[in-house]
């Protein structure tokens, strides 16, 4: 069972996940991202507001303070080293990760993680393709989610949050970071993209939803 802290660094990922550094994310991104109600969303965010962790815009969305950055840099960094731990050196999948990790991020050692990270040979991206950051460099290569193409664009995979659902359906059609995707057809009224990879032409399908959990660097 997650505690209120653990709660509210979910948010806090969340929001930095959605580019919340320089822009203002959207009650509805939080609430589809976290899986939660637009009510709890609101709620959650005026108390972090109150922690003085968030900028909050009512119909506009929030965005993380300087506080609110440095805080989610370390929680993410100690998130992405694990995670990189157990895929290169463990084998652990892309789906069994995310919930470990989750439990191994609180751990309270500084220099357990920063030996860590040298051990692995200081990666600079995670097995999902989000980067491993720092205080100094600290924004997302991969921000342009999938939703926002249209026919006939060829993004490149350059990041997936973490999301069983979207995780199994990838693994399932064997779409990775790093993979071309060829958009053939945008069903708007269905919310479903149709689109081959790579360079085959074989036809796999995104829902909207799913779409906004992957991100594309160009």
């Amino acid at each position: 069972m997650k505690t209120s802290s653990s709660n509210k660094e979910d948010y806090l990922k969340a929001i930095y996940e959605n580019n919340g550094i320089d822009n203002f994310v959207s009650n509805k991104t939080l609430s589809l991202h976290l899986g939660v109600s637009p009510a709890s969303v609101t709620e959650m965010v005026e108390k972090l507001k109150n922690d003085g962790l968030l900028d909050y815009k009512p119909y506009t969305g929030a965005k993380l303070t300087t506080e609110g950055l440095y805080k989610t840099i370390k929680i993410i960094r100690n998130h992405r080293i694990i995670e990189t731990f157990l895929y290169d050196k463990l084998g652990y999948s892309l789906h069994d990760l995310h919930h470990l990790s989750e439990e191994l991020e609180h751990v309270k050692d500084a220099v357990f993680f920063d030996r860590l990270y040298r051990y692995l040979g200081s990666p600079e991206s995670c097995p999902h393709g989000g980067i491993i950051p720092t205080e100094e460099n600290y924004r997302e290569k991969a921000l342009t989610p999938l939703s926002n193409y249209k026919v006939g664009d060829s993004p490149e995979i350059g990041r997936v949050m973490d999301d069983a659902s979207v995780l199994n359906y990838l693994a399932s059609i064997h779409l990775n970071v790093g993979d071309t995707i060829h958009i053939l057809e945008v069903d708007t009224f269905n919310e479903v993209t149709l689109f081959t990879i790579n360079d085959d032409d074989k036809p796999y399908h995104l829902s909207h939803k799913q779409a906004q959990f992957i991100f594309s660097t160009l």
